[in-house]
């Protein structure tokens, strides 16, 4: 049984298989070898002198049935059971909790703010109110696959179990994004075109597209923003697309469309008299 694993994981080894992908193969493959402990269990039992083994053998095949019925339910079902105890024996086996503890904190924390286009005292930066039409939309979504085929992106959840998914949807009470938090664009930067404002944005300054319209500055429209203010980019992030959710059966996973969370730096402007 431990030869078929083992050679399984040196096999998928060599692709780029997800671990849900790869615990849905391994308990395959344990639900089949698990009968040879049967097997030998069966053969034990027979004799005298090696039912001692053989009773060792039933218990590791019971034991060994419980855990691979589990992995059934839970990586090809929706449900949950009352009587799963993986956490406990993982918990108990040492595993990484300081690892998974730090990816949750990841994977719930707010968007990591850096300095893309400079930096700007926080006293001085707006929330803004966004459209983006169907070309932009378009153009957003190219650039999500170029970000993760560069990547600079990923979609895993910070690589955790739905599990401790499900422990970050309770805690935040909001859905889940596969990205994690908000990822702030490589390269970003606002331009006037007459009375719009257009954010643009790409990989870095020589491949911009437009990706949005700003509507409202604070609680400005944004045409009356640009007549008393000079305006800035400050933090443009990703927001938006594969979230997980809790639900009455365990968590969702829904598609959302990408979006971008968009700030604004200010400065009153200097009106020259005569």
């Amino acid at each position: 049984m431990l030869t078929a694993l083992d050679i399984l994981n040196r096999l998928l080894g060599y692709f780029n298989i997800q671990d849900k992908a790869k615990g849905k193969a391994f308990t395959v493959v344990a639900f089949g070898a698990n009968f040879f402990l049967l097997y030998q269990a069966i053969r034990h039992l027979r004799y005298p002198g090696f039912r001692v083994a053989g009773a060792l053998f039933l218990l590791a095949f019971l034991v060994l049935t419980y855990f691979i019925a589990l992995n059934f339910i839970y990586y090809y079902t929706d449900k949950r059971v009352k009587w799963d105890i993986s956490p406990k024996v993982e918990q108990l086996l040492g595993g990484n909790p300081q690892a998974m503890r730090a990816a949750e904190q990841q994977l719930a924390q707010g968007a990591s703010t850096g300095a893309a286009s400079g930096l700007f005292d926080s006293d001085h930066i707006l929330p803004t109110a966004i459209e983006l039409s169907a070309a932009q939309q378009t153009n957003l979504e190219a650039l999500v696959q170029t970000l993760l085929q560069q990547g600079t992106l990923s979609l895993d959840y910070q690589g955790l179990d739905e599990r401790a998914i499900g422990r970050v949807a309770r805690q935040s009470g909001q859905p889940v994004m596969a990205m994690g938090a908000p990822v702030e664009l490589p390269f970003f930067s606002l331009q006037a075109q007459g009375q719009r404002l257009v954010v643009l944005g790409g990989l870095n300054a020589l491949t911009p597209v437009e990706l949005a319209t700003v509507t409202q500055v604070g609680l400005m429209p944004a045409a009356a923003a640009q007549q008393d203010y000079e305006l800035a980019a400050a933090h443009v992030y990703l927001t938006g697309g594969e979230v997980m959710q809790p639900g009455r059966h365990g968590l969702i996973k829904q598609m959302t469309p990408y979006s971008l969370t968009v700030q604004l730096a200010y400065t009153p402007k200097v009106t020259v008299t005569p």
